[in-house]
């Protein structure tokens, strides 16, 4: 079917065809057209809007979505993770190839391997569709590089616009070694000198060619200082409060900390139930239940197939055994969400209560066994799966150094067997190469936004994972969750309605959380590539650009599906939709961030003070709501996380107080407790919130006069 015509079935469709496509139910408020258009030439600084809103939740169980995503992707110059597909302009001088100048010839020829299967071409270069889905080599025959009477106006429309920006690269004069930046240059300085970011060098606007910036996010601390708590506390407002620079709480402190949880990890729980093969069937459904809906990286039936010969005939020492291991070791830690369950109550008697439904010894024991079977595991994507849910439990456990290794070797695999993959695809398993394909976009982002949510608090280096390409723009959904017959899904007793149920809800979430992900980068990149120096010398550039990121984010949250909305009264308590309308938040409040910097460094007679006060306001509001919003009793993929932003917001509070430029929010105090509490709760397993929670208490005790507790 014509992706064109595909596309708008999916937009006119009213009617659920079957019981489980809740997302092309919720496509029918997608009414974005394609963005194929010309882009207006933009300021460097540009807010470009998403176009992924527009086609995101379509996505399940209509192949004409899926062959438009191929589509647009194709004409995009950025990387996937931009989400900017661009066309750059050809100069108005340069005479255009036309189909009027290039007359057809013959009919357009089929790839050679179409040829060998007597099977329809499409022709789309360089791979056609069929070659794209199945990874088999695409070569066209008989053609001249030069001859361009076989390509239709489309085509030679892309031929134009890559000609142009390949004469662009070539223009660009070199800057020869030891010569100085020119002083246009030398204007763009990224971090200020109070700030560890030196290594984000000025840039020249050329560079930001196509529109896509997120490109600085690879650069060295570039999302981390101008995001972390410790990039907050560089602030000068905090001169003379912080007796001692903070680079880092948890790459400081690491070496220490490693050895203690090494001999944790080895010395062995006397009390624990320990691995139980008779356990193994019910921690993998609470793992499906409570892990792997939030990233769904396995394919469930094969899982539960894995499940069932470990259950049926023993562990063994295979890549098998190590994913169920792994699985059984989260699947301990976690727990179903009570989102008011720290309402009240000291930090002690939440920890109490959060024992009753967790067995980290148990846990410990399940991810021993795990680990001494992973070396055993051939380079594979079942490899990649359990390196991923390494990664996961060691964020479960507040071990984010660790968990940045595991994903980090997880981006780079990726990348290697992911090209070794395509150099032996077989034309004869349409049907594992499908399956294999699905896993793979699927590990490809959760790989990609793990290690950029932790790049945004830690300065680690970039694997560079998110300039690879990567041809999809979001991972397809598992065809059980379209097929209106239940696709190949085990017995009922194996995967009950009521799981298909939450995989689908959890499937809303994985395609928002790519979304936001992507919108996140754009605002860092955009807003905070310059710094807080940026800051206060573009601020009037800065009010623009927060205008329009704030209106992308309404129309973010406008196009979550009712399954995952807060506005859905019956979903109050609703762990996703929970975490996604604090992600809207969370946005919200960062992208306000330069004007309470603004305001507490600037003096009261500055010609913009009167514009960015409101603006600082809303950024103390969103921090306030946001920490009483937070969940951080409970324990998941993102509770360091949450243990961070609790303590960067009440930082931003302390801070605004100090200047006593700006009227704090009601609650402020109580929310600035509420922060110091979530970090009491977690540091007994995290050296790293310790001590932030005891930088916080000093800065609390110094602003506002009062003994910390």
């Amino acid at each position: 079917m014509h992706a064109g015509a595909a596309l708008r079935k999916v937009q006119v469709s009213i009617r659920l065809p079957y019981r489980h496509s809740a997302a092309l139910h919720y496509g029918n408020r997608c009414q974005s057209t394609i963005h194929g258009a010309e882009a207006p030439k933009l300021p460097a600084y540009k807010v470009i809007p998403d176009p992924s809103f527009s086609i995101l939740f379509p996505l399940f169980g209509h192949l004409g979505a899926h062959q438009f995503l191929r589509h647009s992707s194709s004409l995009s110059t950025s990387s996937p993770m931009s989400g900017l597909p661009t066309r750059v302009d050809s100069p108005s001088g340069k005479r255009q190839r036309t189909s009027t100048i290039y007359q057809r010839k013959r009919a357009v020829a089929a790839c050679q391997t179409c040829r060998q299967r007597k099977t329809k071409c499409d022709n789309v270069r360089p791979r056609c569709g069929f070659c794209q889905g199945s990874g088999a080599q695409c070569v066209y025959t008989g053609a001249n590089g030069n001859d361009y009477s076989a390509f239709d106006p489309a085509s030679l429309a892309i031929l134009d616009r890559i000609d142009h920006v390949v004469s662009l690269l070539e223009a660009r004069p070199l800057l020869a070694p030891g010569a100085e930046p020119s002083a246009s240059t030398d204007q763009l300085s990224s971090i200020p000198a109070n700030s560890t970011n030196q290594q984000v060098a000025s840039v020249s606007a050329d560079q930001t060619l196509a529109g896509d910036v997120t490109w600085f996010l690879d650069l060295p601390d570039l999302p981390s200082a101008v995001n972390s708590c410790e990039g907050i506390l560089r602030w000068p407002i905090f001169e003379g409060v912080v007796t001692a620079s903070v680079q880092s709480f948890v790459l400081e402190d690491s070496a220490e900390n490693d050895r203690t949880r090494q001999a944790a990890e080895q010395t062995p729980a006397a009390l624990c139930r320990g691995v139980q093969e008779d356990d193994i069937v019910p921690l993998s459904k609470k793992f499906l239940a409570f892990v792997h809906v939030k990233n769904p990286i396995l394919d469930v039936a094969d899982f539960n197939a894995k499940v069932r010969h470990a259950a049926e005939y023993g562990l063994g020492w295979d890549g098998s055994s190590c994913l169920v291991l792994v699985a059984c070791a989260l699947a301990c830690l976690s727990a179903p969400f009570q989102p008011g369950a720290n309402a009240s109550g000291t930090p002690e008697s939440t920890r109490s209560s959060r024992l009753a439904y967790t067995d980290r010894d148990t846990a410990a024991l399940y991810y021993l066994a795990a680990k001494k079977r992973l070396g055993l595991v051939p380079p594979s994507l079942p490899y990649l799966q359990c390196l991923f849910l390494f990664g996961v439990y060691e964020m479960y456990v507040l071990n984010p150094m660790q968990a940045w290794f595991y994903f980090n070797r997880a981006c780079v695999d990726f990348e290697n067997i992911s090209w070794a993959q395509s150099r032996k695809a077989s034309l004869q398993d349409q049907k594992v190469l499908r399956r294999s394909q699905r896993l793979e976009q699927r590990l490809y982002w959760s790989c990609m936004k793990s290690e950029c949510e932790l790049r945004c608090e830690v300065p680690f280096p970039s694997s560079g994972i998110a300039r690879c390409q990567y041809q999809d723009m979001f991972p397809s959904p598992p065809t059980e969750l379209s097929s209106p017959t239940g696709g190949q899904y085990p017995p009922c007793d194996v995967l009950h309605e009521e799981i298909i149920h939450e995989e689908e809800k959890g499937w809303f979430y994985y395609l928002a959380e790519i979304s936001f992900r992507r919108m996140m980068n754009r605002a860092m990149a955009v807003m905070g590539r310059d710094g807080e120096q940026g800051w206060l010398l573009n601020i009037r550039e800065t009010m623009k650009q927060c205008e329009e990121l704030n209106e992308q984010i309404r129309i973010w949250s406008s196009h979550i599906p009712p399954q995952i909305s807060l506005d859905n009264d019956k979903l109050s308590n609703d762990e996703l939709a929970h975490y996604v309308y604090n992600r809207a938040l969370t946005c919200r409040e960062w992208i306000h961030r330069p004007f309470l910097y603004y305001i507490i460094h600037q003096p009261a007679e500055d010609s913009n003070f009167a514009q960015a006060l409101p603006l600082a306001r809303k950024c103390l509001e969103l921090c306030v709501e946001h920490l009483f919003r937070s969940a951080a009793h409970h324990r998941h993929h993102g509770t360091w996380y949450i243990a961070r932003s609790s303590m960067s917001r009440a930082l931003l509070l302390l801070g605004a107080s100090r200047s006593a430029k700006i009227q704090l929010p009601e609650s402020s105090r109580d929310a600035v407790d509420k922060a110091r509490c979530t970090l009491e709760l977690w540091c007994e397993e995290a050296p790293d919130l310790q001590w932030a929670l005891e930088v916080l208490n000093n800065i609390y005790a110094q602003v506002w006069g009062e003994a910390s507790s």
